[in-house]
This record gives C-alpha cells, structure tokens and sequence, in this order.
C-alpha cells in the first residue's frame, strides 16, 4: 500500500447537502490530482473521489495494479471523510449570499 500524504483541497463548490471538489495528494513521492463529490447525510458524509488521468497512468507505471489503485482510492476517501486535509483554495457556496 503507498502512503497517502498531505491532502490538500484547492476548490469546494457545496450546494445544500452536497459538495463538488478538487485537490491534491502525495502518494508515495507522487503527486496526483483528483475531483470529488461529498454527500452529507444523517449517518455523515459519503464521499466519492476519481484520480484525473494522468494522475492515474504515472501510478500505474509505477508499478500499482488495478486493485492497489482502488486500495489507494479507499484510503485517500477514508482520510477525507476523517478531516485529514487542509482546505487551501476556493469555497463557495450556493444559495447564500457572501
């Protein structure tokens, strides 16, 4: 398993009960971006995460198989949903005025 590292959220655009972003991670001396979607509900939030694809073929030619890289996306939507990042860029906020 790679280790997941400083997760950083660069853009949060939340409407209601639903969150659209994007960030950054390091894996492993990687750096990968991805998009994501967090859904708060009673139980709390879900969250969905998808590497962009370049991301997705640097790993993959570092030798991370198919499973490892779900693995990989399991851990880095675990420590998301935990809070263990840093929100870095833009937020905003439908429906409320600033």
């Amino acid at each position: 398993m790679r280790e997941v590292q400083d997760i950083r959220i660069d853009n949060v655009e939340t409407e209601g009960k639903v969150s659209l972003f994007r960030g950054k991670a390091n894996v492993s001396g990687f750096e990968v971006t991805f998009n994501g979607i967090a859904v708060y509900t009673i139980g709390g939030p879900t969250v969905g995460i998808e590497l962009d694809e370049d991301s997705k073929v640097r790993l993959t030619q570092s030798g991370l198989s198919e499973a490892e890289l779900d693995d990989l996306l399991g851990e880095l939507q675990r420590l998301i949903v935990e809070g263990d990042l840093i929100l870095s860029g833009e937020k905003r906020v439908r429906g409320q005025p600033l």
